[in-house]
Parts: structure tokens; sequence; C-alpha cells
């Protein structure tokens, strides 16, 4: 019984060390292929986005990132024969248009110029392009197109920090097809617990097989007080599915996600109450489901939906929903020129409507933004010479009569922004930009427009606030698609 005990411990021992020898040979091998992406150029808001060096090289002395203005991790992949670098949109949204804004340094510490070829801000993904071809150094990571499974081992690689490259941490798949709040990276996530921390930001999580399972894009944060208090085990990676047909569309598709195009305005409404319970105020739903509050004129949905104002909507194409996110969630799967279903519901009564969709582009996110914005009539907006004006109609105090005067200004950025807070301000140079960057806001109550007054030298910016309710004890969340 001994000698078999014996002989059992030593057939463990030999399987651990080659599972160790072929997990430390598989990131040898997959090393090469991770970068660490800066940006030395950037603005105060954002865009709405072979052979291979020893692994020594990697360890060899401290990355210089004396010049960088931020920076996160990527990796290299190859499509249609031409090496790309992957990232997310988050760590080269705030790059300058200027050339020589985003690099990326390779394993042996080469630093090479990048220039964006698209993104999703959605998703929060970026494709970027070398300039220069790279060198021997670099390898290719391959995108997995298998589901992972749960519990399935699996490793992060990045430069955590902007200290550290080359860092690699293991854990396993712990959840799938996770839901994240706030204005972007909402759906689509492996949750793990291969821990991440700022600087991981784009890197690749990959396999024992070293294949890529997912991007590296957000961490956990428990509510303590009113501090953040970060949850090391409770990591979240774009999934490698999504990724790769995300991908796809941005190289094959002018740098855009192809998203489809309903023309369909729906909300939800908050309504603030007593707690006596907290002895506070609280925010409750009063909306049970999605509410059909527009629809724009022209529009796919416009035949079947605009006698539907009023009503709510329970699924689409025949998956249940109960919110609005998971309205959202199911619309991003509808393929432009596809037909979509959606169940509706008023007085008790239930019914469906069917129409096709068309594809999203500039032109129609300009549809939306003339349609938020110019629902407040004394505002109306202009585009001229790639400058967006907002042209302001204010009541003269004192005045008998209704008068007015009308200030003139430019746009400069659009989104969420909080003085000392969170701020994600998005950079407007279009006006189809002005309706993307309100859509990634609407879910929040309301969006801040940040502007200069026109023709004033000594003009400095101001914001300007869009609440998309008029009610004070209210908070109407809006979803534009």
């Amino acid at each position: 019984m001994k000698t078999f005990y014996i002989f059992l411990f030593l057939i463990l021992g030999v399987s651990f060390g080659l599972n160790a020898q072929n997990q430390s040979d598989m990131l040898e091998e997959v090393m090469s292929s991770v970068v660490t992406v800066t940006v030395e150029k950037s603005e105060y808001n954002n865009q709405i986005l072979g052979f291979r060096g020893g692994i020594d090289e990697a360890y060899s002395k401290a990355l210089d990132l004396g010049t960088a203005h931020s920076s996160g991790s990527g990796f290299i992949i190859m499509k249609n024969d031409v090496l790309y670098v992957v990232t997310n949109a988050h760590v080269v949204e705030s790059a300058s248009d200027e050339p020589g804004s985003i690099f990326v340094y390779t394993i042996d510490q080469s630093k090479y110029e990048m220039e964006i070829v698209g993104g999703d801000s959605f998703y929060d993904i970026a494709v970027l392009k070398f300039i220069k071809s790279p060198g021997r150094e670099v390898s290719v990571l391959n995108i997995r197109t298998t589901e992972a499974r749960i519990g399935e081992p699996v490793f992060a690689i990045g430069n955590p920090l902007g200290e550290y490259p080359y860092t690699v941490s293991q854990g396993i798949i712990s959840a799938k097809n996770r839901m994240r709040g706030g204005a972007t990276g909402k759906f689509g996530f492996y949750q793990t617990t291969a821990t991440v921390i700022w600087g991981n930001s784009g890197g690749p999580l990959v396999d024992i097989n070293g294949e890529l399972l997912g991007i590296n894009s957000q961490i956990a944060f428990a509510d303590d007080g009113g501090d953040g208090l970060w949850q090391p085990q409770i990591n979240f990676a774009l999934e490698s599915g999504l990724s790769n047909r995300l991908i796809d569309d941005i190289i094959n598709n002018d740098g855009r996600v192809q998203r489809s195009f309903i023309g369909i305005e729906l909300q939800q409404t908050y309504i603030s109450k007593f707690d006596y319970s907290s002895y506070s105020n609280v925010m409750v739903l009063e909306d049970s489901l999605p509410v059909i509050s527009a629809v724009l004129r022209g529009s796919p949905a416009f035949k079947s939906l605009n006698d539907k104002i009023g009503y709510m909507i329970y699924s689409v194409n025949n998956i249940a929903i109960r919110n609005m996110e998971e309205a959202l969630g199911e619309f991003e799967k509808v393929s432009p020129g596809s037909m979509m279903k959606l169940g509706l519901l008023k007085d008790g009564q239930t019914s469906e409507v069917s129409f096709k969709t068309q594809e999203l582009n500039p032109e129609k996110n300009e549809q939306f933004a003339k349609h938020i914005i110019e629902s407040d009539e004394r505002i109306t907006l202009t585009e001229e010479e790639g400058t967006i004006f907002v042209d302001i109609e204010i009541p003269i105090k004192g005045e008998s009569l209704q008068k007015s005067e009308e200030y003139r200004y430019a746009l400069l950025s659009l989104g969420l922004y909080e003085e000392d807070s969170y701020s994600a301000l998005w950079r407007i140079s279009s006006m189809g930009d002005v309706g993307a960057a309100i859509r990634l806001s609407g879910m929040y109550g309301f969006f801040d427009i940040i502007l200069i007054a026109y023709g004033d030298e000594d003009a400095t910016p101001e914001k300007l606030r869009f609440n998309l309710s008029d009610d004070e004890d209210e908070t109407v969340i809006k979803l534009w698609y």
C-alpha cells in the first residue's frame, strides 16, 4: 500500500510539473503578441470610437513611458494578411487627431506609431493599425471562436498601472453573459477571477492553448459607504466571439460596427418617493416595461408604431424583456436589413408589429440629434464648415411683452460631466457625432453640452445640462435606436 501511495504521488507530481511546464511554454509563446498602448498627444474630451523576440526581453529593463499621457494594454492580430492591434476604446479615446498621438511598445520595447482604424465606444473596443510594419519580434494572437466553459482556466496579460508590463495573472471563467452598468461596455462579458487593474485595459485573456478568449475591460467595485471598494476576484472581459465580429465590422465597414436603425424612442420613468425605513427619498420605477415615447418620421418603425405612442414593449423577436437595458441588448443582436418583431402591451391587451430595419449611419444619428435637442423649442442646431452651432433664445427679464435675445454658441463636446467627479465627454465634429453622443448618455436621464460663446475672444467653456424630464421629482431615462 505504501508503495502504491508513493507511486501515485510520483504520477501526480509529474503530471503537475508537465501542466505547469505546458502553461509556461504557452505563455512564452503568447507574450510577443501583447503590447503596451500609449497616448502621447491628447484632448480633454474623447473620440466617438511571424518571428518572436525572446521572453527575457520583456523583463530586461523598465519600460520608459515618460512621454505618455496615459497607457493601457493591447494585443496583435492578423486580418486579411494585415497586422492590427486591438485594445479598449477608452484607452485611446482621448488621443488627439494629430500624427504622433498613439504608440505601442512591443516585447523588446520597440516603439511603433499607430493610427486608429475605428472602434465602438458602446462595446469599448478599438482597432489600431501600424504606420510602419513592426519587426520580427512580434507574433499574432489567434481568436477563439468557441464559447468558454464555467471553471475553465484563463490567464490575463497586460501592463497594470503602466509600470509592470507582461504581468500574468491566472484565474477561471466564473460566469458568462454578464451585463454591466454605465454608458459604455454594457454587454457580452465573461466574469473571471484572473485579476486585472488599471493599465490592464485592452489586454488579452487567453485560454490554456494560448488563444484569445476575451479582452480585459472592466473591474468591479463594491459600495463601501460612498467609497468604491475594489473586488479583485470580479473582473470582466469582452467575449472573443463577439469581439471577433466587432473587429471584422470595424475593419471592413469604414471603422464602424454595423448596427440597425429603427427610429424609436423608449423611456422609463422613476418617481421620487419618501421611504420611511431609510428616512430619505428614493427613486421608484413607475413604468413596469419600456414605453414608446416617440417615433422618427420616415424611419423603419414609423408606419408600424406611429399610432402606438404610450404602448409598452414586452418582447423583441419573441425574447421577453423587462427593462430598457434588456431591450437594448436585444436590439443590438438585430442585423441591419433584417426583420424585427415587437410585442406590445396596452391596457392589458397584447399585439405584435413587424418591420424591416435599416443600417445606422451618421445621417440617421443626425436625425436623432435634431429630434432630441430641438424638442426644446428655444434651441436650434446648425452645422457650418465643421462646427456645430447651438442657437439659444433666452427671454429678456422685465419686458412686458414676450421678447428674447438669441445667443450663438459653438458646441465643443457632449456627454456626462461632473466637476471633480466622473465625466465622459465625447468630441463633437459633426451633427452625427451629436446624435451618437446623446444616445450613449440617455440611460442616465440627462446629458451635458459643453459650449463656448461664439465670437467672444474672452469666453470660457460653459456647461448646459439637458434633463430628460421637466419634473424635478422624477427621472426619465431614454433609449434611442
